[in-house]
């Protein structure tokens, strides 16, 4: 009897625990990433890993507190908007936190053992974190039981539809500068470690409704399954990179990023379409008046906009098997899905945004009756409908403020996360670069004027 009791007992030890989650949240400032945390608390149970501050509280902090609602916020002094500012500081170094960080001269930490306790007892809990090094700590600390999720709402480099959207919101001429310019500093600094996060939330809807929805997704996806998805993507393996969008929102720009770029990890997959070549179309468009157009070569068609366009799968699986890289664009769906089924450990899904529904109407306030942009509208609402069905689908999702610069950082950053490990000796890459540029010459467009062309 003893016997079996203590078998019992190794058996429940050995039993692995049911740990709790982390969800990460970063964003700038207006963003919502506080309306995220508020509702991830209140909806679905988790609780606020307390931030200890030593800025003064807000007043609508104040008011919250004093109301009793949790808002992950901590003094480091008891009252703590009369303390002066050296005292608050030595305050907070005497609490000896190892997670922490520098904000606008300000110190703000987490205790690990509030984390630790959640996690271990089986408690989801939310931490918003405005520290890109602290953000990597944490994945690192907590690896497969932690999300990390960047809130994003309008881009501040558009300051006039910023300041329209802040006044919206309710805020005064004067918070709203104040806003804008944290936000502008603090931008770039998301964006271009855009892979470090799991998730971007695109807060772009003005609806509660819209936005508790992708957190109730979000809340029943497993971390532990979407770490494991991502790793088996990195390393030697060539990728498919795939760009989707709405109307406008930087999608050309990419590939043209990749054409100049990134020719040492990726190049472009032309598809085939029969509709018109338009001026801006490159190589990545084989239209019916081009020698190279075969639409019946193309395993793949889809319909989009009232045109059809096709892949060839079967020139695609050969990049692949010959170690290419390939990007493409595709804003459709049910053919994302194929994809994602013939190449289920090479598919990375890249969601680019750029003005938002919401952005654009303010930028077109004027010309709202337009027939243009009307139509324009109602793409954004088809595209808007492609990314609310399949957010959590979409590998990374990219802004693009209209700097070619910085749309290439963050399209390389996530390149370079999948490529971890690759080998980079002088003889692989020149292997690589004869066959890539195989497939280049063959789709390469040859221009109307004759130039002297220099190639390596």
């Amino acid at each position: 009897m003893r016997q079996d009791f203590r078998k019992k007992l190794v058996e429940k030890a050995n039993e692995k625990r049911n740990l709790g989650n982390l969800i990460i949240i970063s964003g700038i400032s207006g963003s919502g990433k506080n309306v995220v945390g508020d509702i991830l608390v209140n909806n679905y149970n988790y609780a606020y890993i307390d931030k200890y501050v030593t800025r003064p509280f807000r007043d609508v902090e104040i008011q919250s507190l004093q109301e009793g609602k949790p808002i992950g916020i901590k003094p480091v002094v008891g009252d703590y908007n009369k303390a002066n500012d050296k005292t608050r500081k030595q305050a907070f170094l005497n609490l000896g936190l190892p997670l922490s960080y520098i904000n606008y001269d300000n110190y703000y930490g987490f205790s690990k053992t509030q984390i630790d306790n959640y996690i271990k007892n089986g408690r989801n809990a939310v931490v918003i974190v405005n520290d890109i090094t602290l953000v990597r700590d944490l994945k690192n600390i907590y690896e497969e039981n932690c999300l990390s999720c960047y809130v994003h709402r309008v881009n501040p480099k558009n300051k006039d539809i910023f300041m329209e959207i802040a006044k919206q919101r309710g805020d005064t001429p004067e918070s709203a500068e104040k806003r804008y310019q944290k936000a502008i500093k603090d931008f770039d600094r998301y964006t271009n470690n855009i892979s470090l996060y799991d998730y971007t939330i695109l807060n772009t809807e003005n609806g509660f409704q819209r936005l508790s929805q992708m957190l109730q997704d979000l809340n029943n996806r497993k971390p532990k399954k979407i770490q494991e998805e991502k790793a088996t993507k990195q390393g030697n393996l060539a990728k498919l990179y795939v760009f989707i969008g709405n109307p406008g929102s930087g999608k050309d720009k990419a590939l043209e990023t990749i054409r100049v770029q990134s020719v040492l990890h990726s190049i472009i997959m032309p598809k085939h379409t029969n509709r018109p070549r338009k001026d801006d179309d490159g190589e990545e468009m084989i239209c019916p008046e081009d020698e190279l157009f075969d639409m019946g070569s193309c395993d793949l068609q889809y319909t989009n906009y009232g045109s059809i366009y096709g892949i060839n799968v079967q020139e695609l699986s050969k990049r692949l098997k010959d170690g290419i890289s390939s990007s493409l664009v595709v804003s459709n769906g049910k053919a994302i899905q194929q994809l994602k089924e013939l190449f289920p450990n090479e598919l990375v899904t890249i969601y680019i945004h750029g003005l938002s529904k919401e952005e654009y109407s303010i930028q077109q306030k004027n010309h709202l009756n337009d027939e243009y942009v009307k139509n324009r509208l109602a793409e954004y609402d088809q595209a808007d409908q492609l990314y609310y069905n399949q957010w959590l689908d979409f590998n990374h999702t990219v802004i693009d403020n209209n700097d070619l610069t910085d749309l290439k950082l963050q399209i390389d950053n996530i390149m370079r996360y999948y490529e971890e490990g690759r080998n980079w000796s002088m003889e692989k890459v020149d292997n690589y670069l004869k066959v890539a540029n195989n497939y280049i010459q063959k789709y390469k467009r040859i221009s109307d004027t004759k130039e002297e062309v220099y190639h390596e």
